[in-house]
């Protein structure tokens, strides 16, 4: 499988999905809550799910200290520190190989 660094579409694409989840979140806020809390919470985790598996499914990460490349588990996708730089998109993690913790650069799957 080969790699590439994320482009200005791949992160324009991540943000208009997070947007989009954002606007259902506070649009059925007026709704559902405080009546119907049970289900708006229900729709927050099914949104963050999705969210969380799309992007595990498309990305993949690139150890900075010995160029391992490797796969996220879906919790730890969801809950390990993420951010964006100069350089592009990171998470903190450890690799799996070196054992090393560093902010780990962020590369898209490439077809």
């Amino acid at each position: 499988m080969k790699f590439s660094k994320p482009d200005q579409s791949d992160y324009a694409r991540s943000a208009a999905y997070l947007l989009i989840y954002l606007l259902v979140i506070g649009g059925s806020a007026f709704r559902l809550l405080p009546d119907q809390w049970y289900l708006w919470g229900l729709l927050v985790l099914a949104g963050l799910a999705l969210l969380v598996s799309w992007h595990r499914g498309q990305m993949v990460y690139q150890c900075p200290k010995c160029g391992h490349v490797y796969k996220l588990s879906f919790w730890v996708d969801l809950v390990a520190p993420h951010g964006v730089d100069k350089d592009g998109a990171w998470l903190l993690l450890r690799c799996p190989a070196c054992r090393q913790r560093s902010k780990t650069r962020v590369l898209k799957r490439v077809e």
